[in-house]
């Protein structure tokens, strides 16, 4: 099995160098240049509003060592992992910060989360009594030292605790007992982000700061202890956080590869770099294309994916193995899909033919590159590189 998966890692490899039209489908491709202006387009605003604000990018995006690494070197306070397995790969991939923004549970967890916290600066949201000590436990019977933040409710009624009081009591005992220390707080607005009006959105989201704020003040008064990290915010409340001086940093993931929810969401102004590579498998009618790419490659959850409008095509309908196309006068365009379309769909051969690729969107990024072993990292048409997606189906 060891030999077959080297063999297959060589075959793969083997695609650096040639165009991206060389890539076998369906696959995951990011443009590097789009990725990275993505990046430093969110590093400037951040610098720009001058309110202490900094990012923890949430990696449940990408899934990828490379990229995280790459967000750390373009100034990430650090990275965000949605659980353990996801931390750990990251881990092995080099990050040397790390926070888990969800609860870890369970004995087996706990002593692979102690483990890990002396392999890189690893903090964990917490928000109950119990697991914060049977954190401790583990943690100081091996000389680990696991930071620990305060998840507190802003009004996403999921994870984080409901009252003050819950609140100063973990922060206290983080600070006092062996194995772990306090790191500060956190809140996720996610009932903000997709609210289409951009007002509405703007006032949902600094009620939710100011809930945190609340919880914070309060642990500094009753307990004497500073937050060094208040986290918030997504990818669709960025622009609000980031300019709340008090907050520390913000969690956006998706802004780097961007998806149709995303392109569709009010004001958030970044460009689409991410695609499923397909292939035309099949035109069997002047009317009708189909890919050789479906809801196994690309989740639904979000609506349909969507393609790029200099294809003259729009998705009809999508089935487990496959993607319909049917030709329109009025495709789809996505605010921030022009670049895209411009290096790959515009000098596409037209009409397009049976063997021929095409890029589709995803309407929710995330759990697409869930879906995909591998991620082909694309400039100027060329395959740079290709990264294994380690985080990949790490949920324990």
């Amino acid at each position: 099995m060891a030999d077959e998966k080297k063999c297959c890692s060589c075959e793969i490899q083997q695609v650096i160098g040639k165009p991206w039209t060389e890539i076998e489908t369906p696959a995951l491709m990011v443009d590097l240049d789009i990725m990275e202006s993505n990046m430093d387009k969110m590093m400037a605003f951040l610098k720009e509003c001058g309110a202490g604000v900094g990012i923890r990018p949430h990696a449940k995006t990408h899934k990828t060592p490379q990229i995280a690494n790459m967000q750390m070197a373009k100034g990430a306070l650090g990275i965000c992992a949605a659980k353990l397995g996801e931390a750990e790969a990251l881990a092995e991939g080099g990050v040397a910060d790390i926070l888990i923004a969800n609860q870890t549970v369970g004995a087996n967890k706990i002593k692979r989360l102690a483990a890990l916290s002396k392999k890189t600066n690893l903090k964990v949201a917490v928000d109950s009594k119990q697991n914060l000590l049977d954190i401790a436990r583990e943690s100081a019977a091996i000389g680990g030292n696991v930071g620990i933040v305060v998840e507190v409710d802003v009004g996403n009624k999921r994870g984080g605790v409901r009252t003050h009081e819950e609140a100063i009591e973990l922060a206290k005992l983080a600070a006092s007992t062996p194995g772990v220390w306090y790191a500060g707080v956190m809140g996720y607005e996610g009932f903000a982000v997709f609210i289409p009006d951009f007002e509405e959105r703007r006032a949902v989201a600094d009620r939710a700061y100011d809930i945190l704020f609340g919880y914070r003040d309060a642990i500094k008064e009753k307990a004497g202890l500073d937050s060094g990290i208040v986290s918030a915010a997504g990818s669709g409340t960025y622009m609000f956080a980031g300019k709340r001086k008090g907050l520390t940093d913000i969690q956006a993931g998706s802004y780097i590869f961007m998806d149709v929810r995303y392109g569709t969401t009010a004001g958030v102004d970044f460009l689409n770099s991410l695609a499923v590579v397909a292939t035309i498998a099949s035109h069997p009618e002047p009317e009708v294309y189909i890919t050789d790419a479906g809801q196994k490659s690309m989740t639904q959850e979000f609506g349909m994916v969507s393609t790029l409008p200099s294809y003259g095509l729009k998705v009809h309908s999508m089935s487990e193995e496959h993607v319909t196309l049917r030709p329109t006068d009025d495709p789809q365009r996505l605010p921030g899909i022009g670049l895209l379309d411009e290096k790959y769909a515009k000098p596409a051969k037209k009409p397009l033919e049976v063997g021929d690729k095409i890029l589709l969107v995803p309407s929710h990024c995330c759990t697409t590159v869930n879906l995909h072993d591998i991620l082909y990292a694309v400039r100027n048409g060329v395959v740079e590189d290709v990264w294994r997606v380690t985080g990949r189906g790490r949920f324990a």
